[in-house]
């Protein structure tokens, strides 16, 4: 009866370490940042929701190359395997490139946001030092779906692991000036986050240099038909994922014009919900290896069955957080709230925004499985396009609220509902059997 149970937990291990990375990263650099100052902290929530959001479609982007590779691994064609992973990293390269043309511009906007000048400040610095390593995460996308989707997604973890330690490390010796280093505060975060991505692109990149990777000519030669099919479904998925961080970071700037405590609240609850949210990513990415090895095989009839078993263990998870953050929300907030005169405050309206989290947390494990599922099967046009209405309605009551009645409350509780919403349209899509119409991989098995 869950005879898929098994093959996603094999993989849903090394996929939620993996995947949760960026998000330890940046917990590490808050709780860091939490004794450098509060200002820091307030400006590290929507400054590193901002950077995710320019990556997040870089990443996206490049990274569907893990769906193109499970695909062909999954109708044995290893040739395709390779040019898979060649279309990932030529939209890596194009796509990092375009981003680091964007960071001087965009990190100006910080200045017209409303908040206090010191947390603008800190906003543009950070977000301009990220946002100039972007082509990084790009191509650890590519190469980890790489491998993720050949069954090898403990290589993955391992490298995490590896980035982890030396963001660690540089993190507290950039930030507060440890071991002789210079003291940078969140420039120093900044810097430890992309340093690490640095070696594990290194890692990356000399792995796939050892299975012949950079030899086989026909597999990196420049192939714009296929690279266009690739991204006729590539980029939608980079666009949604785009497109809900920047709903999210929209969401913030509203909550900072209520004041710099509310912010800093907020900006913590987000940080604690991703150690929810990226394991259940992790949950849902391992679903999409299964349903891409699936349809790559031919067994579309397999795909119900690995949909609904994965969203029923990653409902457990989100249920078992969602009790942690609703019983204990002091603690969790206080640890990243600091010492200064405004850390009761933030403790204080934080425990009233972990309770939204916690509610969210219940109908977020649908919006990310089933999510998964949809853009595994190839689903990613019809997913952004969805995405896009319900993300505009949301935005436009935002702005509503924000200028008729601003209020915390009435904020978080527009952000439920919106996570509700989605989560209720991807199911509702995905029981339609629509995807099955869809068509992943062009031309037969070589």
């Amino acid at each position: 009866m869950f005879t898929h149970i098994s093959p996603l937990l094999k993989l849903a291990g090394p996929m939620i370490l993996s995947s949760s990375a960026i998000t330890i990263m940046q917990i590490i650099d808050a709780l860091v940042l939490s004794y450098h100052s509060s200002t820091a902290v307030a400006a590290m929530g929507p400054a590193s929701m901002a950077v995710i959001l320019f990556q997040g479609f870089v990443f996206g982007t490049a990274g569907y190359a893990g769906t193109f590779v499970a695909h062909n691994h999954g109708r044995g064609d290893r040739a395709g395997v390779r040019k898979a992973v060649w279309l990932g990293i030529h939209t890596a390269v194009i796509s990092g490139i375009a981003a680091l043309a964007l960071t001087w511009p965009v990190a100006h906007l910080f200045l017209l946001a409303g908040h206090e000048a010191q947390v603008a400040q800190d906003e543009k610095i950070y977000f301009q030092i990220c946002m100039a390593g972007s082509l990084l995460p790009a191509l650890c996308a590519a190469l980890g779906g790489w491998l993720s989707g050949t069954g090898r997604a403990v290589i993955v973890t391992g490298v995490t692991f590896i980035s982890l330690i030396i963001n660690a490390l540089l993190a507290w010796g950039l930030v507060l000036g440890e071991w002789g280093l210079p003291r940078l505060g969140i420039a120093g975060a900044a810097l430890a986050t992309v340093s690490a991505q640095l070696v594990a692109t290194l890692l990356y990149l000399l792995l796939f240099a050892r299975t012949g990777g950079f030899t086989d000519r026909a597999a990196r030669c420049f192939d714009w038909p296929q690279l266009r099919h690739f991204l006729s479904l590539a980029v939608p998925l980079g666009l949604r994922i785009s497109g809900e961080l920047t709903a999210w970071t929209l969401f913030l700037v509203a909550v900072g014009r209520l004041g710099t405590v509310e912010l800093a609240a907020s900006s913590i609850a987000f940080r604690i919900n991703g150690t929810a949210f990226f394991p259940a990513l992790g949950l849902g990415q391992a679903a999409g290896i299964l349903v891409g090895h699936a349809r790559g095989s031919g067994r579309d009839n397999d795909v119900p069955a690995i949909a609904w078993q994965s969203l029923a263990l990653c409902e457990l998870w989100m249920l078992a957080m969602a009790l942690l953050f609703a019983c204990v929300p002091a603690p969790l907030v206080a640890a990243f709230a600091g010492t200064g005169p405004e850390s009761a405050q933030i403790v204080e309206v934080g425990v009233l925004t972990m309770r939204f989290v916690a509610l969210y947390c219940l109908f977020d494990a649908a919006n990310v499985v089933i999510g998964c599922v949809l853009a595994a099967a190839g689903e990613t046009r019809w997913v952004a396009r969805a995405f896009f209405i319900a993300s505009c309605l949301f935005l436009t009551l935002l702005w509503l609220l924000d200028r008729l009645m601003p209020s915390l409350v009435a904020e978080w509780t527009l952000a439920t509902l919106f996570v509700f919403a989605t989560a209720t349209v991807w199911s509702i899509r995905f029981r339609s059997g629509a995807w099955r119409r869809v068509t992943v991989l062009q031309g037969p098995s070589s």
